[in-house]
């Protein structure tokens, strides 16, 4: 079915103006579509139902070669059995331009789906490719727009000027576009969290929703971003479950517990506590890996499991609304 896509591009003591009143969770309804064949001990144990807050089926299945629905490769990689959904993003224009198969992808039960143009794609932003955008973010299931942004890499001085400028435009025009559609924001700022925030601050309602998603930058960072937004929520990926993502752990272990989603970003990212799980594809996470996240985040904060995962499904939908 998928064969048309491509596969894109490659202690809060110190935060009192985040401290605020919130109401008691409400219960969550055990929604789970998906059926498994999970074995015994394969994954961190619970019961709470886990929604993958951002990864890309698209990408997914054209890696592993899957042709069928997403639920029957659920069934077929031994997902969790208290995987409950996801919202895939799809951010490369084959996946939402002509002859695309986003629909089919968001026919099934527990999928929802975000839309925008990745920063790697920044250049071959036009007018041809918003209107695909505005067309794919009128589909009911559509939540969010993104993910979109800045990407700088590793290392700022290798990315060229003009590269730069390209991405700046093309996420001023999507952040224009998401606003005036009431989208909330999918952001993407790799070695770019900075420059993302200035042009977020400068564009964007205190108020509006953001998942800055797969964050690796800075805590003090993070921090100001969340003061300037109180609806922001950063995104924490299978790189906590690494040693050497200090960056990344200290976020995880100082932002509000409220302030955060786990997503796992699949198929990239695989958990460490996942690699030995799906042999046939050693390198590829899938969206029911996040529960190793949210395990290691449970570890890092000295919570149970359940705690953390409650917290992450109300998150969810005070994120997507979903």
């Amino acid at each position: 079915m998928l064969a048309k896509v491509r596969e894109g591009n490659k202690a809060f003591k110190d935060m009192p103006a985040l401290v605020k009143a919130k109401a008691k969770p409400k219960a969550i309804v055990p929604i789970l579509p998906f059926k498994t064949s999970c074995r015994p001990n394969q994954y961190p144990e619970s019961k709470v139902p886990f929604i993958d807050s951002h990864c890309h089926i698209d990408y997914l299945m054209v890696r592993e070669q899957c042709f069928g629905t997403f639920a029957s490769y659920v069934q077929s990689k031994e997902f969790p059995k208290n995987f409950s959904g996801c919202v895939s993003n799809f951010c490369d224009p084959p996946a939402w331009g002509p002859n695309s198969m986003y629909e089919d992808i968001l026919e099934e039960d527990g999928v929802w789906g975000a839309f925008g143009l990745h920063p790697h794609n920044a250049s071959r932003y036009n007018e041809t490719i918003e209107e695909q955008l505005i067309k794919a973010c009128s589909h009911p299931k559509c939540v969010a727009w993104g993910e979109m942004g800045l990407d700088y890499g590793n290392d700022h001085h290798n990315t060229k000027p003009d590269e730069i400028e390209a991405q700046k435009e093309a996420f001023i025009s999507q952040i224009k576009q998401a606003l005036r559609l009431d989208k909330p924001f999918v952001i993407h700022g790799r070695g770019a969290e900075q420059d993302a925030f200035e042009i977020l601050k400068n564009t964007t309602p205190k108020q509006h929703r953001i998942h800055f998603h797969c964050y690796t930058g800075s805590w003090s960072v993070a921090q100001t971003m969340m003061r300037h937004f109180p609806n922001m929520y950063i995104g924490i990926t299978g790189l906590v479950t690494y040693n050497t993502a200090s960056n990344v752990r200290e976020v995880a272990r100082k932002c509000p517990l409220d302030r955060i989603l786990v997503e796992t970003d699949a198929p990239y990212m695989k958990p460490y506590g996942a690699r030995n799980l799906d042999q046939e594809s050693p390198k590829s996470a899938n969206p029911g890996m996040g529960l190793f996240t949210a395990d290691k985040i449970a570890e890092i904060r000295k919570l149970s499991l359940d705690a953390v995962l409650t917290q992450m499904r109300e998150n969810v939908r005070g994120m997507y609304g979903i």
